[in-house]
C-alpha cells in the first residue's frame, strides 16, 4: 500500500508489524477482520449460482465477536 501511495489499507488479517509500519508511514490502517469483509463475497457468490444455476440457496449469517 505504501509503494503504491496509498493512504489507507484496509485488511481482514491483523498484523501487529503490519500495524506498526503502517504508523510510521503514515498511512491509516483498518484491520476489519476476515469475518466482516468476507461475508458480501459470500452472499454474492450464492446469488450468482442461485441465478445462473437454478439453485435454491440461503446465507445464514453466524455472528463472530473476533
Amino acid at each position: 500500500a505504501v509503494a503504491a501511495g496509498a493512504d489507507l489499507f484496509v485488511t481482514g488479517e491483523v498484523s501487529e508489524q503490519t500495524v506498526h509500519i503502517a504508523r510510521e508511514e503514515g498511512i491509516h490502517f483498518v484491520a476489519a477482520g476476515h469475518h466482516a469483509t468476507e461475508r458480501y463475497g459470500v452472499q454474492a457468490l450464492g446469488e450468482h449460482l442461485a441465478q445462473n444455476f437454478s439453485l435454491e440457496h440461503r446465507f445464514i449469517d453466524i455472528d463472530n465477536p473476533v
